[in-house]
């Protein structure tokens, strides 16, 4: 504060003499701090505090800035009951016991490592390229062409590349939920299949987060405030029946039923993202949302593999997680030789931020 203080001073006393007609000549130190300053904003120190951004017409609150920002305030309320709700309905009814409480949430938080570690970081680039790549009060077709198709072309090898790690994540999930659960937490905490059976069904969930990260990031990345308000209260709405689905489908399938209430409340928020991605692109004849369809040799090895390791399950436990490191890389080359060109691409930038 002391600098700026003694900044913002001599530079009004530049302004003013720079404005003057006759002028003096300013000395070296004083170009050194203040050429090419003209769009420093403060011009005192209490512009630091925080402050009411007046609206030009002179009304207190700035009537965009007070919708866009409420509209996040609704979002983010309600996206909190998206992503904790079945902690609420826990806590508010007994729908399971301590005990089920407790491994349902060692496995969410296992489960959800994906998400954290792989596809947040993900989506959150996404969202940044996005955002600074497609306007948001422009239709797509009145924008630059070349940004529109790099634009649909990084969403369908987004949107490539995180199903097929969730397709994995789902189809190996199926036959290994035991193996990782008994190394992570002993016989004793696998015994009686629920910790298996919530983990297998976790890894569906896995795959439709996946989907639902990107899809749904570059809907809010390219909304404008009016769209991001209306898709409020459709989360409304996916917010009251996933906590009235997750009380229901609990009494009747256990822990489990939470996991099911998840995966209805994500598959009905990716039906309205793709939707609204394919009602952008539809006009230009551009289609991102075909990254979504595996390739044939990609989804034919995976079935295959998930048959042999689910047919060897009940076999020494090294061999089977030799059959399953086998089966994955055999699933890898199959994802590489149907995308060369993506591979390609990838290496080459790899190979240019080492360089860099």
């Amino acid at each position: 504060y002391g600098f700026f203080y003694f900044y913002i001073g001599r530079f009004n006393d530049y302004k003013l003499q720079q404005a003057r007609k006759k002028q003096p000549t300013p000395t070296s130190w004083e170009l050194t701090l203040f050429e090419h300053m003209d769009d420093f904003p403060f011009t005192r120190l209490t512009e630091f505090l925080p402050g009411v951004m007046f609206d030009p017409i002179g009304k207190f609150f700035n009537r965009e800035l007070q919708t866009l920002t409420l509209s996040f305030v609704k979002q983010g309320v309600l996206k909190q009951i998206l992503t904790e709700g079945e902690k609420y309905v826990m806590s508010v009814s007994p729908v399971l016991s301590f005990g089920e409480q407790a491994t349902y949430d060692v496995v969410n938080n296992l489960g959800s490592m994906a998400a954290r570690f792989i596809f947040r970081p993900i989506e959150d680039s996404s969202y940044f390229y996005f955002t600074q790549t497609i306007s948001r009060d422009t239709r797509l077709a009145k924008q630059p062409s070349d940004q529109v198709r790099q634009a649909s072309s990084v969403l369908n090898n987004l949107l490539l590349g995180v199903s097929s790690i969730g397709m994995l994540a789902f189809t190996f999930g199926q036959s290994y939920s035991y193996p990782v659960l008994l190394l992570y937490g002993g016989p004793d905490f696998v015994a009686g299949g629920l910790p298996q059976s919530l983990l297998q069904w976790h890894c569906l969930a896995i795959y439709l987060l996946s989907v639902n990260g990107i899809s749904e990031g570059y809907m809010f990345a390219t909304n404008t405030s009016r769209d991001i308000d209306k898709y409020n209260y459709l989360m409304a709405i996916f917010s009251v029946s996933f906590l009235v689905l997750s009380y229901i489908l609990t009494g009747i399938f256990g822990p489990v039923g939470f996991i099911f209430a998840n995966c209805i409340n994500m598959l009905g928020r990716i039906l309205y993202s793709t939707y609204y991605i394919r009602q952008q692109y539809q006009p230009l004849s551009l289609n991102p949302l075909l990254g979504l369809k595996p390739a044939k040799l990609f989804a034919g090895t995976l079935i295959l593999s998930g048959l042999i390791c689910y047919w060897y399950q009940s076999s020494a436990l090294f061999t089977h997680l030799g059959i399953g490191l086998i089966a994955g890389l055999v699933c890898l080359l199959a994802w590489a030789l149907s995308h060369r060109d993506l591979v390609r691409l990838a290496w080459r930038y790899g190979r240019r931020i080492k360089i860099d």
